[in-house]
């Protein structure tokens, strides 16, 4: 006796499964589907049990993007459920409704919208880090039930990132309030103007010098690679072994026009000799090129670096009139003209460094100017400076020389491939686009 297979059972079982499981369905009706002469004596109480099992087992996954899902866990089911908004006729007499998991969608493009008008760098990350997160929750448990996994992903990894700047940004808050108690008050009374992250990432880059007194920390007509800090005590300085003026707490050193914008690596002649006064004097040293290359990776540092130098020009001025009234000072005229030799030595070494640094001669030389304003540097001695050094004034404004000199080339070898690379990566993860 021939027994047909029930298509009553087989139409129940694709209607009840979906697209791909019918796909899989049809692919499995093709193999498994006995050929018409095993039909006979075939029980069909069997044959309808076996297949209500390999329905169940079929029902049991949902395939969303290739990849396999479980049934409905209650926090799906809780997010995905459908309700109605409370909405007065007045305003609409339409019947809204929506889910949990959409209004997480609404929520995240509201605060991606609000931290469009949020000024401050940490709370634009923390707003932006809720918006991803609520975008998490829309794109796992959509509303048509498939997961989103494209935005997904890189929303978890937006979250991430931001994550990982805020982190950074209170950790370094932390490490900033663990110097000691002499960098604070440093901080507090002479660099209050800049961020006490970035005054500790500079304090950080720095190494402490302690000098007895008659030590020379400089001497005149040394090439200095090095800008200090007076953190401790007080110095001479001395040109020709006549004092000029002092320098106290809070001073800086052999800064080489910093204060107008001269941003100048590698070597400074120096115009003068610094000589420590009394004993136990404690000073604060950057290498002038590891100094310029942070400065000019984070321009906020840079900005409020200039503004305490400026105060520092000031002090050194009331430090050269107290040196006049305290009487120290034998002859005036000797000391002004010492103090004018000292002006344009300085400048002299300024110049000699910007042309052996070829790659910021020309973008300098505004800043140059500048300074040539401050310090009254007229163009006659400008020229001279130029004649003593090999130049003329047309190759100083072409910017190049033949034979000329590149002190950059010369700069890798001396400050070491791993500084490149840590400035690779505070370049990049580091400035805050400041």
């Amino acid at each position: 006796m021939m027994i047909r297979l029930p298509t009553t059972a087989m139409t129940a079982v694709g209607n009840r499964i979906p697209i791909r499981g019918k796909v899989a369905l049809q692919h499995w009706r093709i193999s498994t589907v006995p050929t018409p002469r095993t039909y006979r004596n075939f029980n069909t109480s069997k044959l309808s049990s076996w297949l209500s099992s390999k329905t169940k087992q079929a029902e049991r996954r949902t395939f969303s993007s290739g990849k396999t899902r479980f049934p409905k866990s209650k926090l799906e089911e809780f997010l995905g459920k459908s309700r109605s908004l409370p909405i007065p006729r007045w305003i609409s007499p339409q019947y809204e409704t929506t889910t949990i998991s959409e209004i997480f969608g609404h929520a995240s493009f509201m605060l991606v919208a609000i931290s469009y008008a949020v000024d401050d760098f940490v709370q634009l990350r923390l707003i932006a880090i809720a918006g991803s997160s609520a975008m998490l929750v829309f794109t796992y448990f959509h509303p048509h039930g498939r997961v989103l996994w494209l935005p997904f992903k890189w929303n978890l990894l937006f979250t991430l990132i931001n994550s990982y700047r805020v982190l950074k940004v209170y950790s370094d808050r932390f490490f900033a309030n663990q110097m000691d108690d002499l960098m604070r008050y440093m901080h507090d009374h002479h660099f209050y103007v800049m961020d006490v992250v970035d005054y500790a990432q500079l304090v950080r880059l720095g190494t402490k010098e302690t000098f007895q007194k008659g030590d020379i920390i400089v001497g005149q007509g040394d090439d200095n690679r090095y800008v200090r800090l007076v953190l401790k005590g007080e110095l001479n300085v001395e040109r020709d072994g006549l004092v000029t003026y002092k320098l106290g707490q809070g001073n800086f050193i052999s800064e080489s026009g910093l204060h107008a914008g001269l941003l100048l690596r590698g070597v400074v002649c120096s115009c003068c000799s610094i000589i420590a006064n009394e004993d136990d004097v404690v000073i604060l040293r950057w290498d002038r090129t590891e100094l310029m290359y942070l400065l000019d990776i984070h321009k906020n540092m840079r900005r409020a670096l200039k503004a305490v130098m400026s105060w520092d020009i000031v002090s050194k001025l009331k430090s050269q009139r107290s040196l006049l009234a305290s009487g120290i000072v034998k002859d005036p005229e000797e000391w002004t003209r010492k103090r004018r030799e000292q002006t344009l030595a300085r400048y002299r070494g300024i110049l000699r460094n910007m042309l052996t640094h070829p790659q910021y001669l020309n973008k300098r030389k505004e800043e140059l100017t500048k300074y040539r304003d401050i310090h009254h540097i007229d163009d006659a001695e400008h020229e001279e400076a130029l004649e003593a050094m090999g130049w003329t004034l047309s190759e100083f404004e072409a910017g190049k020389k033949v034979g000329q000199v590149d002190e950059d080339l010369t700069e890798k070898k001396v400050v070491g491939w791993r500084w490149y690379a840590s400035l690779l990566y505070a370049r990049f993860f580091e400035s805050q686009g400041d």
